[in-house]
């Protein structure tokens, strides 16, 4: 049983810490992609920002074609920064500005979209909100960043598109989740052992000896051999032990009364008889093997134990012991018959008497039929 208590205490602890591993997991994963991806777009914004007052000059001091200021600035970010994997530079009114295929600088926004160079709406809504515009491409693995280069008056005088690689944020993800499960799971079976050794000192050892106490205990002295303890364990034993007094008492007192019984049964026999029958009647009361218990005149019969109803009347009065048998299986009804002893003429009634604990007494009355007494 100790053993049973202590194998589903393990498998609880274990399936709430796994539970509680995992549902955090979840929650810190979800927190984790927050944080590390809103500091990468932030990263990202600030580096353009950084760079803003040497992009704005160029669309303002010379807006038909890139400055060399320009071209250093817009080159050195996907040299230095390997998480920028492509940048396109548009002009105020929406035409290509600077793009790494040649070819592609002067289009129109539009055509540049029509050729499919534009996989997402971030351009459109950093030209028409003038604020920065985050969305992320349809494979999850990268974002396009737009951000708008404002003139005096928020007038937005160019944007800068870059495409920005998440591997580098998932492997920063992935790292700080194993980390997490890793202490977590330290954490829990650190807790786990803690918790298991005060299990087994504070509670299966104490309740192996309580069980092994209460496996010796005597029949005869009914005591607990079990040390004094001050918490639920000790409450046990000290409950178990009062219920042991209890039994003790109990058990004592039934020997008491199964060893008096006879005598006390004797004495209420011969109340209830002395008040009942009639003088001149004889009372016998047998129980349910037919052994006389009490009778209100003196047995002349010699006997080493019981002496039966058969050694009374036997063989010559049949009558009686028939009667006395018809009373046995009705139990309840007073049966009656009449007979004769010696020329004596007595009336019998007889009546079984059954009591709820199982005791069993067969009550016989002989009364004469003739003024004067009769000898059996």
């Amino acid at each position: 049983m100790i053993r049973k208590i202590g194998v589903r205490w393990f498998l609880w602890f274990a399936l709430v810490a796994g539970y509680a591993i995992i549902l955090g997991a979840l929650l810190y994963f979800n927190l984790f992609k927050h944080v590390f991806d809103v500091n990468l777009q932030n990263q990202i914004i600030d580096t353009v920002v950084r760079n803003a007052n040497v992009l704005v000059e160029g669309l303002v001091d010379k807006p038909s074609y890139l400055s060399m200021a320009e071209n250093d600035v817009i080159t050195s970010w996907t040299r230095q920064d390997d998480r920028i994997t492509s940048v396109v530079y548009f002009n105020g009114n929406g035409t290509i500005r600077w793009h790494k295929d040649v070819n592609m600088v002067g289009k129109s926004l539009q055509d540049y979209a029509r050729g499919g160079g534009l996989e997402t709406n971030a351009v459109v809504t950093a030209f028409s909100s003038g604020r920065p515009s985050v969305e992320l491409k349809d494979d999850g693995l990268a974002y396009e960043i737009a951000i708008p280069l404002k003139v005096k008056g928020d007038k937005v005088a160019g944007v800068i598109s870059l495409d920005v690689s998440r591997e580098q944020v998932k492997k920063e993800i992935n790292n700080a989740l194993f980390s997490y499960l890793a202490g977590s799971i330290a954490i829990f079976a650190l807790m786990g052992f803690v918790l298991y050794l005060f299990v087994i000192k504070s509670v299966t050892n104490p309740i192996l000896y309580l069980t092994d106490s209460i496996e010796n205990i005597s029949t005869k002295s009914f005591q607990l051999d079990f040390m004094e303890r001050g918490d639920e364990v000790g409450g046990l034993a000290k409950a178990i032990e009062g219920f042991l007094a209890k039994v003790k008492k109990e058990l004592e007192e039934r020997e008491e009364l199964d060893k008096n019984r006879h005598h006390y049964e004797q004495e209420w026999w011969s109340s209830v008889l002395a008040i009942t029958i009639p003088k001149g009647s004889r009372a016998i009361v047998v129980d349910e093997n037919n052994n006389i218990m009490h009778t209100n005149f003196e047995l002349n019969i010699k006997k080493e134990g019981p002496v039966h109803l058969l050694d009374l009347f036997g063989g010559t009065q049949q009558d009686i012991v028939n009667l006395v048998g018809q009373a046995m299986d009705n139990p309840g009804k007073i049966f009656r018959t009449k007979t004769e002893s010696s020329g004596r003429a007595f009336g019998i009634k007889t009546m079984q008497l059954t009591s709820k604990g199982g005791i069993v007494r067969t009550v016989i009355v002989l009364e004469p039929l003739s003024s004067r007494s009769q000898q059996i």
